[in-house]
């Protein structure tokens, strides 16, 4: 399986035309990227630089044909950036990261920038969690943190880095979610209501774009709407009748589902005999690739991936060949060895790669 993509180098700002995430010049670009977690925990770091040394791990994530990487963060980590106080007992190993020994959180990741543009190599963060290793809660404010502690981390990240066009775009909150039938759950309509993500997403996104309006701002699905069921993350049926509003910065909006395979969790769409042709059908063609098909706004699948097994690796070459097919934007999940429900592309050392699932990959990368 071979795909030709025409794309144009990873260089300047982006926006948006119909479905297609372009460059200043209007020609086609496409993140083909990974995910690297670590600063949403509690290490509040890049996980692996206790057993890897940083550039030489992004040399070969760049060697391989990754162009972008998703950085997943929580917002007390934006929050101490904010005020002066980044995280500086991250526990660094001398012995594989020599030039990072002394260097806080924030030097960490501002060394990983400018290894980025060495590469030609786009980032994006997304907000994870409200607090480190909060990825779970269903909302983007607690009762100790309103959304306004989102927005303000945001605001100074977009602010900070409004002169490097390393920095793509935002990813505003990670996997909204909660049932419909339940009252603190995301949901999506036209209130003002603080559970409502259309809101929060809408609000937010004015004012980052108020100090950055060239970035890219991500925005996920929820899980329930109206009955109708998705992966965390990954329903965007409502912005069919209710799509997110950006006003005049409308051409920065990329939706960025997030879609898994059935060693995640099981799913309806999962049922014997499976494929490429019932997924579409079943799942992802009311979920968000209508998106693609009426040219309304492009995809960034922001989360995929998982073991390569049994009905999870039929999955898998499911959503190459469909990457393929539209050349869409997606940041796999993941580089590191240790998410539990799916493992990464790394081994446990933090240097072997899994060469059966990059295998897989191989066919949508910039290479």
């Amino acid at each position: 399986m071979f795909f030709l993509f025409l794309t144009s180098g990873l260089s300047g700002w982006y926006s948006t035309s119909g479905s297609k995430i372009v460059d200043s010049t209007g020609k086609t670009v496409r993140l083909t990227g990974l995910n690297w977690f670590g600063f949403e925990t509690t290490n509040e770091v890049f996980h692996g630089l206790w057993a890897a040394n940083l550039e030489d791990t992004m040399t070969e994530v760049a060697k391989r044909g990754f162009n972008t990487y998703r950085v997943p963060v929580s917002a007390t980590v934006l929050a101490a950036w904010k005020a002066g106080t980044p995280n500086k007992a991250w526990g660094n190993n001398p012995m594989a990261n020599p030039n990072l020994e002394g260097k806080s959180n924030l030097d960490v990741f501002d060394t990983f920038l400018a290894e980025c543009k060495k590469h030609n190599q786009k980032v994006y963060i997304d907000v994870h969690g409200v607090t480190d290793g909060s990825y779970m809660d269903p909302l983007w404010y607690t009762a100790a943190h309103p959304p306004e502690f989102i927005i303000t981390g945001l605001e100074w990240f977009a602010d900070r880095y409004k002169n490097d066009d390393t920095v793509i775009g935002i990813d505003i909150k990670n996997e909204p979610h909660g049932r419909c039938e339940q009252t603190e759950a995301a949901k999506w309509d036209n209130t003002q209501n603080q559970n409502n993500w259309k809101h929060f997403i809408e609000t937010a996104a004015a004012r980052i774009l108020l100090k950055n309006s060239k970035l890219l701002i991500l925005v996920e699905g929820i899980e329930c709407y109206n009955n109708i069921w998705g992966w965390w993350g990954g329903n965007l049926v409502p912005a069919k009748e209710l799509p997110i509003n950006l006003g005049s910065y409308q051409k920065q909006l990329v939706y960025a589902p997030h879609e898994y395979g059935p060693s995640v969790s099981t799913q309806k769409w999962f049922y014997s005999g499976f494929n490429y042709d019932t997924l579409y059908k079943d799942h992802w063609k009311d979920q968000w690739m209508y998106l693609i098909e009426g040219n309304t706004a492009p995809i960034c699948i922001g989360e995929w991936g998982g073991h390569v097994q049994g009905d999870n690796a039929v999955w898998m070459k499911a959503v190459v060949q469909l990457i393929g097919k539209y050349g869409l934007s997606q940041t796999f999940w993941c580089l590191n060895p240790n998410s539990g429900d799916t493992g990464g592309l790394l081994g446990y050392d933090w240097k072997t790669w899994d060469e059966e699932k990059y295998a897989i990959l191989k066919p949508i990368l910039a290479l």
